[in-house]
């Protein structure tokens, strides 16, 4: 009887234990040989009543400790110690990149032995961590306005990335930029609030993260003292742990917030995001801006994520229940904040009969990287027939899929999500087709874009003198273009002919070519005016060079010009041209093959290109599009086709 009585005790008093209570004692049991050291910091915060806030703390660090890990080792400590050595040398900073990529085929990350954090951290270690940060919330500036559930996420963690060293990371990365700061105690509005002293603080780090380099550092694992202000690589990813691990030093609460994939571009992004005060964000990239009134306005994020230091249940189930999860949704630290920067629907999509997989418990949203369809959110499939994804940003083209055998399968067409939040979808039209012409395979970027704006205004001139005091214009380009060609109606005989830009800039042409009346490219005399560069690539001669990425700068500011000396009169029928560009133009000589989707692409044949434009023949109406140059270059972007352009996501 004393028996029963005792095990019914037990039953009690473990079904009346917390879920946190219960998670704790799991931690511990798991931390095996390394229980002591974390029992002991449990002790030390329970010794004193004041510190019942940090014994609170510690069992958040403690209890959310899976899947936390350090590597461990000979082979890293062997890689940092090589890494220090190439990093601390007098060599360029391209040779260090180079170095440093070529140390990683002696030392693989793969082979990096690693284990979990509660299995190897220290107490002592834990214990000072939890110290520092709350004397940086509870007695320092720039972090008073924040609820105790901010400061465990954004301050207490005892490292900012996962695979930190253990090391003083808050000491160390304390003094940097501390100057900023020196006189902000004389401003009362500017001490109120953190906002102004972490501007300022991201912005002098310019000169301590940022690094200028034309090699990119392929992966490093160098997120420790004394490494992380040298760290010879440009990436956002590395800006931003850089400047979030010298913000948290300071007292600052913040977050790494980042794109897993641009819904419109090739590549992923990150940047800072700072608690000013309880639940209000100022954002800014890391170590590079002031902040921001909007991240990127105009370009569609998709969805958007903010790391943790605790799991999100839902991608711990995700992981747990899916056959196959993608690799962009195997981190659990992650917590989904696209409402906080964009105006979100919840878009529905349903299961088209013949592609429906039952044994699926989750749906994915893709979408396209340059390459290929990259999952982006998840969704837990309810029933057969239809999915729902929540907080979705409008704006960019979206395919639904499940992940079987670690390939994205579709089980409906993409569909653009737009401005009204309604789904449009891209079934291609197999009756109703058409012919396109297509100028580029990438959309344009600043640079591209600003360059082609020389082109509006500019002239094509003729004459029968040298100096072109006789000059005829027999073209005026008044709309905005990148390339194309231009029927040339005058029907008499001129020797000189030439591409003039008359507005207040350089004149900027990559490109031109001169046609007879039977399309047969002349040749002739370059002639132009003043070159602003004795370098080749910006001479007269780069504009009939056929190669896009050099282009002729005049010297002259105004009326700048460049053409040909025929040697004799002759009438033109054609002239084609290109502006100043990134390569993403037709070019002459490559060859090129249209693409279509129809739940894979599907193709519409291949052309080498003869002019600067090309044109593909029964191309299906509503279709999803993708031009790929088969010759070189790799920047290319899924787009549809209305009104005679290209529309592109």
């Amino acid at each position: 009887m004393r028996n029963i009585l005792l095990l019914f005790l037990s039953i009690l008093l473990f079904g009346c234990e917390s879920p946190e209570e219960k998670q704790l004692e799991k931690v511990l049991t798991l931390s095996g040989n390394n229980r002591l050291e974390l029992e002991r910091v449990l002790e030390h915060y329970k010794k004193n009543e004041a510190d019942t806030l940090k014994l609170q703390a510690a069992k958040f660090l403690i209890m959310n400790m899976p899947r936390h890990q350090s590597y461990t080792g000979k082979d890293i400590e062997e890689y940092y110690a090589e890494a220090e050595k190439i990093i601390f040398s007098n060599r360029k900073i391209d040779e260090k990149v180079d170095e440093l990529n070529n140390l990683l085929l002696e030392f693989p990350s793969d082979d990096f032995e690693f284990e979990e954090d509660y299995s190897i951290i220290k107490a002592d270690y834990l214990i000072q961590n939890i110290d520092a940060a709350f004397d940086d919330w509870q007695q320092g500036s720039w972090a008073r306005g924040i609820t105790f559930e901010e400061f465990c996420e954004y301050m207490l963690p005892y490292k900012c990335v996962e695979f930190q060293a253990f090391d003083n990371w808050r000491n160390v990365l304390q003094p940097i930029a501390n100057d900023t700061l020196t006189d902000f105690s004389y401003n009362d509005i500017w001490n109120k609030t953190p906002y102004h002293a972490a501007e300022a603080i991201n912005i002098k780090l310019r000169d301590t993260v940022i690094v200028d380099l034309k090699r990119p550092l392929k992966w490093h694992a160098l997120y420790k003292v004394p490494f992380w202000c040298n760290i010879p690589s440009n990436s956002c990813e590395t800006r931003t742990n850089t400047a979030l691990a010298i913000m948290r030093s300071k007292g600052f609460a913040v977050s790494y917030d980042f794109i897993l994939q641009w819904p419109t571009k090739a590549n992923a992004h990150s940047w800072l995001s700072i608690l000013i005060d309880h639940n209000r964000r100022m954002v800014c990239e890391g170590g590079h801006e002031p902040f921001l009134t909007a991240l990127r306005p105009g370009e569609c994020k998709g969805k958007v994520y903010r790391r943790t230091y605790s799991p999100n249940p839902d991608l711990i189930r995700l992981n747990e229940e899916a056959n196959s999860v993608p690799q962009t949704l195997r981190n659990v630290f992650m917590k989904d904040v696209t409402d906080e920067y964009a105006t979100t629907v919840d878009p529905v999509f349903s299961v088209l009969s013949e592609k429906r997989e039952r044994k699926e418990k989750y749906a994915y949203l893709a979408v396209f990287d340059n390459a290929g369809w990259v999952p982006i959110c998840f969704s837990k499939i309810k029933e057969n027939k239809q999915v729902a994804f929540d907080n979705v940003e409008k704006g960019a083209v979206y395919l639904p899929v499940y992940y079987i055998n670690g390939r994205v399968r579709p089980f409906n067409y993409p569909a653009l999500l737009n401005d009204k939040g309604q789904l449009e979808f891209l079934k291609p039209d197999s009756v109703y087709k058409r012919s396109i012409s297509l100028k580029r395979k990438y959309p344009l970027m600043n640079k591209a874009f600003n360059a082609a704006l020389r082109l509006k205004h500019s002239m094509f001139q003729a004459a029968h003198k040298e100096d072109f005091s006789d000059a005829v214009t027999v073209y005026t380009l008044k709309e905005y273009s990148v390339s194309g060609s231009v029927d040339v109606s005058d029907t008499i005989k001129y020797r000189y002919w030439r591409y003039i830009c008359p507005n207040p800039y350089r004149c900027n042409i990559a490109e031109l070519m001169f046609f007879d009346k039977d399309n047969k490219k002349l040749t002739g005399t370059i002639i132009g005016s003043e070159e602003r560069s004795k370098n080749p690539h910006y001479s007269r001669s780069a504009a009939f060079d056929l190669d896009p990425q050099t282009f002729f700068a005049s010297e002259t500011l105004k009326d700048g010009w460049v053409g040909l000396d025929l040697g004799k009169p002759v009438s033109l029928g054609k002239i084609g041209y290109m502006t100043r560009n990134d390569d993403n133009n037709v070019r002459v000589g490559s060859t090129y093959e249209l693409f279509y989707w129809d739940m894979e692409w599907i193709s519409l044949g291949r052309q080498t290109a003869e002019d600067f434009s090309l044109t593909f023949h029964h191309v299906p109406q509503k279709a999803l599009l993708l031009l790929k140059d088969l010759t070189r270059g790799t920047d290319e972007r899924i787009f549809l086709y209305e009104d005679a352009k290209q529309i592109w996501y």
